[in-house]
């Protein structure tokens, strides 16, 4: 049976740090030691010349008009150019909201609006594009590999939170999976604790290199390729774009000891690898839930073991599955890792869900300060020093947590509590079946039932899934619905896009 960590005050981390000086972060890119390595242009830069760039572009942003305060809507893609960009916009006094390299003008636009940004900058925006939709944009260079596009509003926003003075604060977007998506304020100080977890968790040093091919926009890009290189002194070798022939070719290469992935990426190495080569002594995937057929193939296929990581943009890195996990258990993700603490606290209207399951809460140094708000930052629901993922998990009997869905998923069918996990868990089960996303679904009855969107392989059909079912659970928790898709819609970074379902 799981077991219940008890919250522990004596473990609670002290109150949420009320400096957001910028500070931590800029000493660190001072003291950075290990190199940046571009595979898109074939580029090696150095710490020194990364300096130089930095102070290059905080010229050249300075120039432009940006300043303290000036939130800017940052869209570039992985490589040296994105710490460059990140630092020289916060030694301007600006705050960067990170965004996807490949965001449209017409988004970034939008975007820029509701936070009230006034500037952005990208390395794939064409100034026609945006000067079609109010930012008006100058191009700058000062490396082959150093270029883009300072673009600024026409006209200042009227809306959004405002300008409270946050001058020198990366702005992280989050997911969005409780309603709109909001930005975590998250200080240098908590970027660079998270490195250091990650760090200690793992064992990475100066000797490692980390391949790069997940978004450094992304939370987990941004803390395992940006801050952690940062602060060990690791080489990070980067890719703007995920390909089978450039992941293969940076480990055919050989110098690649860690490797955060996602298990699209590992599906498609399975799919298109034939050539002999060596997976990286650490290999973790996070984002969406690790299917255990994609554990088992890169275990037997290159005997290495993929650990699935934890984490949120609220609070950092959570946990890393260990070396030896059990990959038949995908959902488990690890003991906390540490610098983390843990609360698993009961649900009381979850009674018919199997005991020792609740609602999960993290207490960390890397925690964010904060939500953006009109009036500054929003520390509610970070006040207790403690975060309320929105998951619900619990503990094996190793004190590994086994992520059990998101509690605003529970499926209430017929008076009964659903856990959508499990269902996917019996689903793929399947060999047929390639990914499966389960969420509730109204009924004739005015109530929700359960449905299932599935994507499969060999002509396994929706009456196929639900005869599986049927042997596998009760009543209650089988899908009333099966819709077989070619593809689950997914955002940028991976996550399901819920909205999208059918």
């Amino acid at each position: 049976m799981a077991r219940r960590l008890a919250p522990d005050p004596s473990r609670a981390p002290g109150p949420i740090d009320d400096d957001l000086d910028p500070t931590p972060l800029l000493d660190a890119v001072e003291a950075a030691r290990g190199d940046m390595v571009d595979l898109d242009h074939g580029e090696v830069v150095e710490p020194d010349e990364l300096r130089r760039t930095i102070e290059e572009l905080e010229r050249t942003f300075r120039a432009g008009g940006l300043g303290p305060g000036d939130r800017t809507v940052m869209a570039v893609g992985n490589g040296p150019l994105f710490l460059a960009t990140l630092v020289a916009i916060i030694r301007a006094g600006g705050s960067p909201l990170l965004l996807h390299a490949d965001t449209p003008a017409s988004e970034v636009a939008r975007t820029a609006e509701r936070f009230g940004a006034t500037f952005a900058v990208g390395d794939a925006l064409e100034p026609a594009e945006l000067r079609a939709v109010g930012l008006v944009g100058r191009e700058f260079s000062c490396r082959r590999w150093a270029g883009g596009l300072l673009a600024r509003a026409e006209r200042m926003p009227t809306d959004g939170p405002g300008t409270p003075a946050l001058a020198g604060v990366p702005l992280h977007p989050t997911g969005g999976t409780t309603g709109e998506p909001k930005l975590a304020v998250r200080p240098g100080a908590a970027a660079l604790a998270e490195a250091r977890h990650y760090i200690d968790t793992i064992g990475i040093t100066e000797d490692d290199a980390v391949l790069c091919t997940i978004p450094m926009s992304h939370a987990y890009g941004f803390g395992m390729c940006v801050m952690v290189p940062l602060l060990s002194g690791a080489t990070v070798r980067s890719m703007r774009r995920v390909t089978a022939g450039g992941v293969i070719g940076a480990l055919v290469e050989g110098s690649v000891t860690v490797y955060p992935s996602m298990p699209a990426t590992l599906q498609l190495l399975l799919a298109t690898a034939d050539e002999a080569f060596s997976l990286p002594r650490c290999l973790t995937t996070a984002g969406t839930p690790l299917p255990e057929r994609v554990a088992a193939q890169v275990a037997e296929r290159w005997g290495a073991t993929v650990r699935p990581l934890y984490g949120t943009t609220e609070t950092g890195g959570i946990s890393v599955a260990t070396p030896d996990r059990d990959p038949s258990e995908p959902r488990s993700v690890g003991p906390p890792m540490d610098g983390v603490s843990i609360r698993i606290e009961p649900l009381p209207d979850l009674e018919t869900v199997e005991e020792g399951v609740g609602r999960l809460l993290i207490g960390s140094s890397s925690m964010m300060a904060g939500y953006l708000s009109p009036t500054g930052v929003d520390r509610s629901a970070v006040a207790t020093g403690w975060f309320e993922t929105g998951d619900l998990a619990s503990l094996d009997e190793a004190g590994n947590i086994v992520l059990r869905g998101r509690a605003s998923d529970v499926i209430n069918s017929s008076g009964h509590k659903v856990l959508p996990g499990e269902v996917e868990a019996v689903i793929a089960l399947l060999p047929e079946v390639v990914e499966v996303k389960v969420y509730a679904a109204p009924n004739r009855w005015g109530t929700n039932s359960v449905k299932a969107a599935v994507v499969v392989k060999n002509g396994m059909t929706a009456a196929d899934v639900r005869a599986h079912c049927k042997r596998h659970l009760v009543g209650y928790k089988q899908p009333e619905q099966v819709v077989l898709l070619e593809k689950l819609p997914r955002s940028p970074a991976g996550k399901i896009l819920a909205a999208k379902l059918p």
